[in-house]
């Protein structure tokens, strides 16, 4: 009974240990640093917009399906979201705003929907589909602004890139939360959820169980793009502008985020706690690198590739039941 618990949580026992590792770490070399009250609102402040934008991919990771354009439609639509905030700023703040997001999140909607079409209808290849559709998003967005950033959001929306509710509480964190809650939610508790493992495990024999998984593949990537965008949408809060390259790094790092949680491209498994994990975990070590004044920034890549790399080999002998195996032997010895 302990070995099938163990290995039906085998991700997320991985995960909390690996969490542990690396805060008992950074107490050990930075402790005085690492628990002030400032740093922990300054990564509960971080890493929601990644974040969202991680839950959005996680759709099409457990769907099977790849999106590599998320990113590039996600800056194309909040540069047009700019835009039209940029040109009705003597609208009411309010209602500019709401039209704004509505704009962007439409915009989200279509591309999802060309990704989907692209893969379930024209058999395209998922990555060579979303690598040539973010390519065009991206093409787009620099012949609008010429590679430079789009500025006119309202005072009213930039705060809430950097507002505190209550005096602790960010902004971005709770929307995180609530994207959070209602991933979760269509995961576990709904028809779609199941029928997204369902799909992801093995389309054929979903085909066979009479879901029209064509629909599902592209209803999936209209969602994983909408969430996808609320992510940007925060993002450029916290910039006060849009522009063509913005987040292109947190492309690989949610790709990161989401194999390191279990959530694999092959499709039909992963645990939305597990990926709230990873993505603290992340910016926690993100943090801690950039603790050392003295160590270049850039070698968090490192650590969290190594990292993967890790956890990939210890999924991987839990998955073939290795460490079972070996657990036997040393028992019987």
């Amino acid at each position: 009974m302990k070995s099938k618990t163990f290995e039906k949580h085998s991700y997320t026992f991985m995960l909390l240990g690996l969490m542990a590792v690396v805060l008992l770490f950074f107490t050990i070399t930075k402790g005085a640093m690492l628990w002030k009250g400032d740093v922990w609102l300054g990564i509960a402040m971080q890493f929601p917009e990644y974040g969202v934008v991680t839950l959005g991919l996680m759709f099409c990771f457990i769907c099977g399906k790849m999106d590599m354009s998320f990113m590039a439609l996600g800056n194309f639509a909040t540069i047009m979201a700019v835009r039209y905030m940029a040109d009705h700023a003597n609208s009411p703040a309010g209602t500019l705003i709401l039209v704004g997001i509505l704009i962007a999140l439409g915009i989200a909607a279509v591309g999802g929907l060309i990704n989907g079409l692209l893969v379930a209808e024209l058999d395209i290849p998922p990555v060579m589909a979303t690598i040539s559709m973010q390519l065009v998003w991206t093409g787009l967005s620099v012949a609008l602004t010429n590679g430079n950033t789009v500025k006119g959001l309202p005072s009213l929306y930039t705060e809430i890139g950097h507002k505190y509710l209550f005096g602790f509480l960010p902004v971005p964190l709770l929307i995180f939360l609530l994207i959070f809650a209602l991933c979760w939610f269509l995961l576990n508790h709904t028809v779609y959820g199941e029928k997204l493992y369902m799909v992801g495990t093995n389309i054929k024999a979903a085909e066979f169980s009479a879901i029209n998984t064509r629909r599902m593949v592209i209803g999936t990537y209209m969602l994983c793009d909408v969430i996808c965008c609320i992510g940007c949408l925060i993002m450029i809060s916290t910039m006060a502008s849009a522009k063509a390259d913005y987040g292109t790094s947190y492309v690989m790092r949610c790709i990161l985020i989401l194999v390191l949680a279990g959530v694999l491209p092959d499709g039909g498994m992963g645990k939305i706690g597990n990926v709230l994990i990873a993505v603290v975990t992340i910016q926690i070590i993100a943090t801690g690198v950039n603790m050392f004044s003295n160590l270049n920034t850039y070698y968090a890549s490192l650590i969290w590739g190594a990292l993967l790399l890790v956890v990939l080999v210890m999924s991987t002998k839990v998955s073939d039941g290795s460490f079972l195996r070996l657990g036997k032997r040393k028992a019987s010895a």
